[in-house]
């Protein structure tokens, strides 16, 4: 696989998490196993949803630059994005005691894909 491809890939898979959590709220919360959100967990939400987005344009961004350290420091960022998101949701279970959603395996194994990707890439890139 080239790295554009693999840019692409998670561009796409940032801009499908993010658009519903913009104008789905309600649906990505029960998703996430709170059925009745109220205004700032919505708010947070869509804070959450924007962000994915704007990395998702970044990405985009960064899939039609020819520059090297755009690309690198694209693919770092979204390396550490997913590796802090695996130790948030390891923190929540195991010393917060959260309840796991239903998808969480999931979700953290395509996190970690997507980490070590970014590694394996970002070093391909130099």
């Amino acid at each position: 696989m080239k790295t554009n491809t693999f840019i692409l890939m998670i561009t796409v898979y940032s801009l499908l998490l993010g658009l519903p959590a913009i104008f789905a709220p309600v649906m990505s919360s029960e998703y996430f196993g709170k059925p009745d959100p109220n205004i700032n967990e919505l708010s947070l939400f869509n804070f959450i949803g924007g962000y994915q987005v704007v990395m998702g344009y970044l990405g985009y961004v960064a899939y039609r630059s020819t520059d090297k350290i755009a690309r690198r420091g694209w693919l770092l960022s979204i390396a550490c994005l997913c590796i802090f998101a695996i130790l948030v949701y390891v923190y929540n279970l195991n010393i917060r005691q959260m309840l796991a959603h239903k998808t969480l395996a999931i979700d953290v194994t395509i996190w970690a894909i997507i980490a070590l990707g970014s590694i394996y890439f970002w070093n391909q890139e130099k």
